[in-house]
């Protein structure tokens, strides 16, 4: 018998209702994460639970950062942000790419860009 056959026999039909339920849960945040995560055209750029700079989204440019282990760049072009370089030793900053809403973390540098509007709330991304 196949292992996929084995499983549905093993399963209730709570377990299946559950598992439906968490499917159409998952799909549906793909697209009701852009109504939750504003959108706005600033660009917000703290390092070590200070704000360094509010920049236009819409305004392209490329910023030099200085944190507590070295220097990240942030690029802004076309309404989008993304890291060039960090100190990091694994640039995972880097790698997150362009994005145009949200929030990218330099952790090991402290540095925190938040794109979006003022709707966050509070949120800090680093605690001491």
């Amino acid at each position: 018998m196949s292992l996929p056959r084995e499983l549905f026999e093993e399963t209730t039909l709570y377990d299946r209702i559950l598992f439906v339920a968490l499917l159409l849960l998952s799909v549906s945040s793909f697209f009701l994460v852009g109504e939750i995560i504003p959108s706005g055209g600033t660009v917000t750029i703290e390092v070590d639970g200070r704000t360094a700079y509010r920049l236009s989204l819409h305004d392209d440019r490329v910023v030099e950062v200085r944190g507590p282990i070295g220097v990240t760049r942030v690029e802004i072009s076309n309404s989008r942000v993304r890291v060039t370089e960090s100190p990091g030793p694994r640039k995972l900053c880097i790698r997150q790419g362009w994005t145009e809403r949200g929030v990218i973390i330099c952790l090991p540098n402290r540095v925190v860009i938040r794109v979006g509007g003022e709707g966050w709330g509070g949120l800090d991304a680093i605690s001491g």
